[in-house]
């Protein structure tokens, strides 16, 4: 009678905790991060009941959880890149909007300024028309300082998502590391049966650590789990947990880099490519920083031409016109873990704007020799000179000087147009320093046989008038000399170099068509000539003169370019996130078809567990009545 009491009892003990594991699935379907439960039943060891052993019973084995760690991996990493892609969605969103809108009205303001021009041109002494031109210049002014607020504003509103997703991580960072005693300690109290409900608890947590970074992880033989972030960063590592802290970037303080120090060492950022995290990253420094640059860069060529094209020509006083425009200064920045004493200026060389980048540039000092990096791309840049003043490093129209002592390591970051638009201003108020007028007046000689002709006369590096009066002779149809010096080549883009043999005084003309040999054009100021209108008109054609990219681009261009970019890099980000959160969706169904609750199955099974309980409850019964029956009869037989 025990064999049957026992196996019974064993019956119905087991049935009972599969009936209660059911149940706790069917209470726990629609609780986020459950994973489904299942009893798992061995057969006990058969006792020998003389030489027929006979069955014991069961066992439970324990309570399983439906995982796999194939789905998982893949959900993870499917969340950290719908994560990154939702950050960077934000962003680039944003900055569409944004450059749509300031940018998108800077199009129409430059419109109105050249327009502007043009009616100056049609009455070169109308007050009211040069006041309305100043006017439209600031209109001009007005829409690049509002879109580079707004943008500098993303950068602001980045650096909080940065500290909050921080905070984030690191609280989710020290509740694994709890959850992980508590399992290693459950684990050990229960004989090696994992806590299943704590373990539902950490990979729910690591689930949302990955919607902030990317997360890799691995299993101790205890049961304590190990997670990495970014590339290989740990986070948690054999009840160690890493903090991570926000510190000032080492160039710009303003923006904020992840670091495993407080003192700035170690600084991770570059290795956090997914995740929220990965993606306030990437926004800044692929939609926003490069927005602002791109848009000092159209400032800067503003500036540069049409400055250049004032002091091409005479105001209504007979003076060389005033700058119309002022513009932030290129920047050289030093690293704050420079050991060195040295310090590093950058200005646009000469002629310069037409190989400005949008792009910054990494400048460091290492074993006695200078090297020069595109921070963008990563690319090495050709550059000339030494970094002194007299010689000057050289490179995309950047001129820079270090002066001091630099230590072998040190580094420079060099923005030649970050500051660009937050500087530009209209300088000029007096409607009379407008520039109508041109400064010099080009005569062919009645001898020329030749079709070229002089003009488009400007002074880019505001020099003061040449003296007297200069004759440009061309002994051939590449050559030219000035007052009879030494003949010159002819430079790029048919330009050619009025100072006294390459020697001060560098106004510059352009060459239309060509000379034929022995040609000559007199070149004299057109000092009280207040009516003429010839430097209005080149200013009106700056419109689609080319300034930039070697002279290929118009400042027009260059914005309707930049507003088309960001454009395009929106439409792009926001077809890779639809695609992105698609596949997330796919690894969330396949985690769910393996740990998620099957609401059917589940009644199916409780059924199945309840009729197995009756009937073990029934055989102990008829054990019950045979004992019964049996201890009658011993009772009668000794009665």
């Amino acid at each position: 009678m025990s064999d049957l009491f026992g196996i019974s009892l064993s019956a119905l003990q087991a049935f009972r905790t599969a009936i209660a594991v059911t149940s706790n699935n069917i209470a726990n379907a629609n609780t986020p991060g459950y994973a489904q439960e299942s009893v798992e039943l061995t057969s006990a060891v058969p006792q020998a009941s003389m030489s027929t052993p006979i069955g014991a019973g069961v066992d439970i084995a324990g309570i399983a959880r439906a995982y796999s760690q194939v789905s998982e991996n893949q959900y993870s990493t499917s969340q950290s890149g719908l994560g990154q892609l939702n950050g960077l969605q934000t962003y680039t969103n944003q900055i569409d909007n944004i450059i749509g809108t300031t940018a998108g009205g800077l199009t129409t303001a430059l419109q109105n300024y050249y327009n502007g021009w043009s009616t100056v041109a049609n009455d070169p002494t109308s007050t009211a028309a040069r006041q309305a031109l100043i006017g439209q210049a600031q209109s001009v002014a007005g829409s690049i300082q509002a879109t580079n607020g707004q943008l500098q504003g993303l950068n602001t509103d980045i650096n909080a998502g940065i500290t909050s997703d921080v905070k984030q991580i690191n609280s989710i960072g020290t509740s694994i590391s709890t959850l992980n005693q508590q399992i290693v300690v459950a684990t050990a109290q229960a004989g090696g049966q994992p806590p299943n409900d704590l373990i539902d608890q950490r990979d729910a947590l690591v689930s949302n650590l990955a919607q902030l970074v990317g997360v890799s992880t691995t299993t101790d033989s205890n049961g304590s789990l190990n997670v990495f972030i970014g590339n290989g960063q740990p986070l948690v590592l054999q009840g160690v947990t890493t903090t991570l802290t926000t510190v000032p970037n080492q160039y710009n303080a303003s923006q904020l880099e992840i670091s495993t120090s407080t003192n700035g060492n170690n600084v991770i950022s570059s290795e956090i490519t997914s995740g929220d995290l990965g993606g306030l990253l990437a926004a800044r420094s692929q939609a926003v920083d490069p927005a602002i640059n791109q848009l000092g860069q159209i400032a800067t060529a503003l500036s540069t031409s049409v400055n250049s094209q004032q002091n091409s020509g005479l105001d209504l006083n007979g003076q060389p016109g005033a700058a119309l425009f002022s513009v932030g200064a290129p920047q050289a920045i030093a690293s704050s873990n420079n050991g060195g004493t040295a310090s590093a200026t950058v200005s646009i060389a000469p002629g310069g704007v037409a190989a400005l980048t949008p792009d910054n540039y990494a400048l460091e000092y290492l074993n006695g020799a200078y090297s020069l990096t595109d921070a963008t791309t990563g690319t090495a840049v050709a550059f000339t000179g030494t970094g002194t003043a007299a010689n000057p490093i050289s490179a995309n129209g950047l001129s820079i000087v270090v002066s001091g002592a630099p230590n072998s390591g040190d580094k420079f970051l060099i923005e030649p147009t970050a500051n660009a638009a937050n500087g530009f201003n209209v300088v000029l108020s007096n409607p009379s320093q407008l520039a109508a007028a041109a400064a010099l007046q080009s005569t062919a000689a009645a001898t020329n046989t030749g079709s070229a002709t002089l003009g488009n006369l400007t002074n880019p590096d505001d020099n003061p008038l040449p003296p007297g009066t200069l004759t440009v002779t061309f002994p051939t149809a590449t050559t030219y000399s000035i007052n009879g010096g030494a003949a010159q080549a002819i430079g790029a883009n048919n330009t050619i170099n009025l100072g006294n043999n390459g020697v001060g005084n560098f106004w510059t003309a352009q060459v239309t068509g060509t000379p034929a040999a022995g040609d000559q054009f007199t070149l004299q100021s057109n000092a009280g000539a207040t009516g003429d209108n010839t430097n209005a008109l080149a200013s009106a054609n700056q419109e689609t003169l080319g300034v930039l990219s070697g002279g290929t681009i118009s400042v027009s261009s260059a914005t309707s370019a930049l507003v088309t970019g960001v454009g395009s890099q929106a439409q792009q980000v926001n077809t890779a996130q639809t695609a992105q959160a698609a596949v997330n969706s796919q690894a969330q169904q396949t985690v769910q078809s393996v740990s998620g609750v099957n609401l059917d199955q589940e009644a199916a099974a409780l059924m199945q567990w309840q009729q197995a309980y009756q009937a073990s409850a029934q055989a102990l019964a008829i054990g019950n009545s045979t004992f019964t029956t049996f201890m009658d009869s011993i009772n009668g037989t000794y009665s």
